[in-house]
Order: C-alpha cells, then sequence, then structure tokens
C-alpha cells in the first residue's frame, strides 16, 4: 500500500470527525498531500516517518493528574510546564502565556502565517491539538525554562507562537523529557522585534521509544539577534527543521547544534537562513559523535537576496565516527544573489584523531580516558561563550554520555 493510501485511511477518521472552525484549513492541507507524489526513497522529510507516526497515537487531550504549573525558580524568572501540549495561562508585567483557541488558529491561518512547505509542518496543521501563544513584553530581561512532558501513547500536534517585542533580553530553555512512547510533532512562530535580543537553548534527551520532530520559523527585525542552540542527547528519534529569516537590517541569526549517538539512534538536522536586509551576519554550525549503529544528517543553506548587501554567512559542519557502523552525511548550500557578501561553508567528518589519542596515551593516559579527552575538547569549545548554568546543564549531559561509552 502507498503512503498517500495509508495517510487517507488513517487520517479520515480524525480529520472529519467534527465540522470545527478548522475543517476547512485541514481539509486544504490533507488535499494538498494527497495530491502529492511523496517518494520516500528521495524525499528526505519522508525517510525517516513511518505511518504510525501520524495514525497510530491518542488524539484527543488527556489531562494529566499533575496540573501545569508556571513557577518562579532560583536563576530563573519563570519555569513553566507543558503537559500534553498544555500549560498553564499566566500574565504579569513582564510575560503573557495562554493556550492557544481554535479560533486563534483560524485567525493565523486565514493570515497565512504557515508559510514552510513540509509535509511535517502539513501532518501539524491537519492533526492540530494544542498551542501556546507567548507574548514577552518591551524592555524585559528574562530568564524561561520550558518543560515538555507527554503522556504514554500520547501524540502532541502543537504550533507555538511567540512575540519577542521591542529591546527584551530573554535567555530561553526548551526542555524535551519525554517518555513512554510519545510522539511530539512541534512548531515553533518565533519573532524577534527591533533591537531584541535572544538566545534560545533546546534539549532533547528522552528515550528510545520516543520521536520528535522540531520545527522552528522564527524572523528577526532590525538590530535584532536570535541565537538557537539546540542539544540532542536522547536515545530516541529527533527531527529538527530550523529556519531564520533576517528581514531587518542589522540583524543577526545563528542557528547551532550539538549531538551525540549511540546505539540505533537517528538525528536528521536541517537549517536555512534567509537574507532579505542589508548589513546582516548568520551562522550555521552543527556538531556531532556517532557511536554504535548510529545515523544523522546535517543539510544546511543560507540564501542571500539580491538586496541583502553586505552579508556574511557562515556554515560549518564536523563529525566524529566513533566505529566503522555509524554514519553522518552533510550538504551544505549557499544561494547567493548580492555582489557584496561574505560566505563560506565547510564540513570534516571522520574518527577520533589517531594522532591526538597517541599523544596522550604516550604519556600514560588509558585509551578510554584518552578517547573522552579528545571528545570533551571537541564540545568544550563551544561551551566558552555560554551562560554558565546552561555550560553546566551541557557539561552534565556530555559526563553522562563519555560514561555510556565506557560501559560499552
Amino acid at each position: 500500500m502507498t503512503f498517500e493510501s495509508n495517510f487517507i485511511n488513517h487520517s479520515k477518521e480524525y480529520l472529519f470527525l467534527d465540522n470545527d472552525v478548522l475543517f476547512k484549513h485541514r481539509e486544504k492541507t490533507y488535499n494538498k498531500i494527497i495530491q502529492k507524489d511523496y517518494d520516500k526513497k528521495n524525499n528526505e522529510s519522508l525517510k525517516n516517518i513511518t505511518i504510525s507516526d501520524i495514525s497510530n497515537f491518542d488524539y484527543f487531550y488527556k489531562p494529566k493528574k499533575d496540573v501545569p504549573k508556571v513557577s518562579l525558580v532560583e536563576k530563573l524568572n519563570y519555569e513553566i510546564e507543558i503537559i500534553n501540549g498544555i500549560c498553564k495561562n499566566y500574565e504579569d508585567d513582564n510575560i503573557e502565556i495562554r493556550n492557544l483557541t481554535k479560533i486563534d488558529y483560524k485567525n493565523f491561518l486565514d493570515q497565512d502565517i504557515y508559510n514552510l512547505d513540509d509535509i511535517i509542518i502539513d501532518f501539524n496543521k491537519i492533526f492540530l491539538n494544542s498551542g501556546i501563544f507567548f507574548n514577552i513584553k518591551s524592555d524585559t530581561k528574562l530568564k524561561i525554562r520550558l518543560i515538555h512532558d507527554t503522556s504514554e501513547n500520547f501524540t502532541v500536534f502543537q504550533n507555538n507562537f511567540i512575540n519577542f517585542n521591542k529591546k527584551c533580553e530573554v535567555q530561553l530553555e526548551d526542555h524535551f523529557n519525554l517518555t513512554n512512547n510519545s510522539i511530539n510533532n512541534i512548531n515553533y512562530n518565533i519573532h524577534v522585534d527591533e533591537s531584541a535580543i535572544v538566545k534560545h537553548n533546546i534539549f532533547q534527551n528522552f528515550a528510545n521509544s520516543n520521536k520528535l520532530y522540531l520545527t522552528s520559523n522564527s524572523v528577526c527585525e532590525k538590530n535584532s539577534l536570535y541565537n538557537q542552540n539546540t542539544y540532542n542527547f536522547s536515545d530516541g528519534f529527533v527531527r529538527n527543521f530550523h529556519h531564520a529569516h533576517l528581514n531587518g537590517e542589522y540583524s543577526n541569526a545563528s542557528l547551532k547544534g550539538c549531538f551525540f549517538l549511540k546505539n540505533k539512534n537517528i538525528c536528521s538536522n536541517k537549517t536555512n537562513i534567509i537574507h532579505n536586509a542589508e548589513n546582516c551576519v548568520s551562522d550555521q554550525t552543527y556538531k556531532g559523535i556517532l557511536n554504535n549503529h548510529s545515523k544523522a544528517s546535517y543539510y544546511s543553506n543560507t540564501f542571500v537576496s539580491e538586496n541583502a548587501q553586505k552579508t556574511e554567512g557562515y556554515q560549518l559542519s564536523r563529525g566524529i565516527l566513533l566505529t566503522d557502523n555509524c554514519s553522518f552525511f552533510s550538504k551544505p548550500e549557499l544561494r547567493i544573489f548580492a555582489d557584496d557578501v561574505k560566505c563560506s561553508h565547510g564540513s570534516t567528518i571522520g574518527p577520533v584523531d589517531e594522532s591526538a589519542l597517541y599523544y596522550l596515551r604516550s604519556r600514560g593516559i588509558s585509551k578510554n580516558e584518552a578517547m573522552k579527552m579528545v571528545i570533551s575538547s571537541f564540545i568544550e569549545e563551544d561551551l566558552e561563550n555560554l551562560d554558565k548554568d546552561i555550560a553546566s546543564i551541557i557539561s552534565n549531559y556530555l559526563s553522562d554520555y563519555l560514561k555510556s561509552l565506557t560501559d560499552d
């Protein structure tokens, strides 16, 4: 049976359950999917998707016994629990948080907010069952932590909207600590207003029975900064697909990531930065360590429009393969239509540096300890410019990963 026929058979019972306000938008996207010729062998977005990811799930929201909380935490301003895609509505002088209604989504969809052509986004639009609006008010300086928790055998199709208003300065943490056969298809629509500074750190750490499809689409206005760092230590399947649009002059965006894979883990990564204004800077850098039979991919793209003169755009991917059975595929791409630019890309993938191992072992250091030191140095150079609390979280995850190498 083809992918399209499987999709039709399994989606109709959800798509046509009720004639709600989103019905026409769901139906439109549904028809778009079944009319397209999706070739799973050649379509990167579909390679690691099974029909169960969109069909064998509990569609309706089931509240857990735990009630989502918004807490004030030491060294943070807000710790926000998101349980099965739902949070607690909250507002004060600094922030507004509320669960979106179907009417809200209809308004967003009518404005064509969803402008990414991607089948994962299409699934999200059809089966949408939750979403949150975050409004960070102007001239605020905040640290915010989001904790995502999903029930057993539950699938979250969530679309979130975050508005960082003018001159705010925010450190945002996303923690995906998933358990028990859950699937999360989550999309972030992010607006970074003029002179706002946003540092977004994403931590993915969950068991191998879980899947996470995470997409973000950020728009940066004049003099704004959006730095995103994604850290994947999970045992499950992860697909990261991140976009940034530099629409205002002197805006700056970086989409960076590190992944630490073992066993038969799969991590698919894609970043895309579009330069639409002059004097903007972008950076796309992903690093990975792979062990056992794990697999990873990284596709990066920098698009420079003809109006985006004096652009700087950089891409880099680096991977260390600890066994002959793991694999890492990297494909950087530059599409430049302006004359006055500085752009580059590079990719290096291979085993651990044998000369570095030999140097350490010649000084009495064991093979395992030497391996740990080389891997640590590969990652720790990226921790120097991070907030100390963020660097500490990554160091703890890295320590656990290095211990697992010894256990193997």
